[in-house]
């Protein structure tokens, strides 16, 4: 309930239950890749660690990415690509 306030952000792995229970994914559509990381990470209810791991990169490079500090290297962007479901370069 505090997050509902406004009071507590919810933590990673309650995004899943959210979403199902309103329905709906309760932020605005992905407008830069880091957007578009943090989304699916949320939406899977993965934390950076798990989300890094999965891909496989550090967990630094995971929140640079997220972040816009650093871009997508060519060795790593199917891996990306993958993770977020869609073909390289969309």
């Amino acid at each position: 309930m505090w997050w509902e306030r406004d009071e507590h952000a919810p933590t990673v792995c309650q995004y899943p239950a959210i979403i199902r229970y309103l329905g709906y994914e309760p932020w605005p559509e992905p407008a830069t890749l880091g957007d578009r990381l943090l989304i699916e990470r949320r939406r899977r209810g993965l934390s950076i660690a798990e989300a890094a791991r999965g891909v496989p990169v550090d967990e630094g490079t995971w929140r640079r990415w997220e972040r816009g500090d650093w871009k997508v290297t060519r060795r790593t962007v199917g891996k990306l690509a993958t993770f977020l479901g869609c073909s390289p370069g969309n």
